[in-house]
C-alpha cells in the first residue's frame, strides 16, 4: 500500500497502454481457441493408438479420450493462470505523479512488490521516447526521468500519452520547487526574528 504525505495530492496515475496487455493476451487466446477446437474434434477423429492398448492390461478399461480431455483442461487452467498473472502485472505496475514526488510500483512476482519514489526537486531531466509504428499511431511510449539520487533513471514504460505525462511531471516539479522555496523563505524570516 502506498502512503502519501500530508497534503500530497495525486496528479496522475499511469499504467502501460492497454494495447500492450491485449498484445500479450492474443497468443493465449489463440492457444485457448486451438484447445477448444481440439476438444470438439477429438471424439470424431480419435482412435486408441497401439501403445495405449498395452496399458489396458494395467489400468483396466482405460478411456484415453477422457485422459486427453483432462490434459486439455490442465492446459486451460495453466492459460487462465498466465492470463491472470499478465493482468495483475498490468494493473499493479503503475507510476503515480503527485504534487511532491513520482512513485513507481512494480510487481516482481505474485507476492513480491517493488515501490520506489523520487521527490521532484531531484529531477534533472525528463525525456520521451516514442519509437515505431504502433507507438506513434496509438500514442504511447517511454518517459524517462533523470535524477540526482541513487536511482539515476526512472522509466515509465509504454505509457499512453507520454508527452502529456511529461508536461504533468514538469508542472508538478515547478510547483514543488516554488513551494519549497516559499517554505525556506518563511523559515529564514522566522530565524531573523531571533
Amino acid at each position: 500500500m502506498i502512503e502519501l504525505n500530508k497534503k500530497e495530492e495525486i496528479q496522475t496515475i499511469k499504467r502501460k497502454h492497454i494495447l500492450i496487455l491485449i498484445l500479450e493476451l492474443i497468443p493465449l487466446a489463440l492457444f485457448g481457441l486451438v484447445l477448444v477446437v481440439a476438444m470438439v474434434l477429438l471424439p470424431f477423429a480419435f482412435e486408441d493408438p497401439d501403445w495405449m492398448s498395452d496399458l489396458y492390461n494395467y489400468f483396466g478399461q482405460f478411456n484415453s479420450l477422457y485422459f486427453i480431455y483432462f490434459l486439455i483442461s490442465l492446459l486451460f487452467f495453466l492459460l487462465w493462470n498466465i492470463a491472470f498473472l499478465l493482468f495483475s502485472v498490468y494493473y499493479l505496475d503503475c507510476w503515480i505523479v503527485t504534487d511532491q514526488r513520482t512513485i513507481h510500483t512494480e510487481l516482481k512476482g505474485l507476492f513480491n512488490r517493488y515501490i520506489s519514489s523520487i521527490y521532484h526537486h531531484r529531477i534533472q531531466d525528463v525525456s520521451v521516447d516514442v519509437g515505431g509504428v504502433l507507438p506513434t499511431y496509438f500514442n504511447f511510449g517511454d518517459l524517462q526521468i533523470q535524477t540526482a539520487g541513487n536511482f539515476r533513471e526512472f522509466i515509465f514504460k509504454k505509457i499512453p500519452e507520454p508527452y502529456e505525462t511529461k508536461s504533468v511531471v514538469m508542472e508538478a516539479q515547478k510547483k514543488f520547487l516554488k513551494m519549497k522555496k516559499r517554505s525556506k523563505t518563511k523559515f529564514n524570516e522566522k530565524n531573523d526574528d531571533f
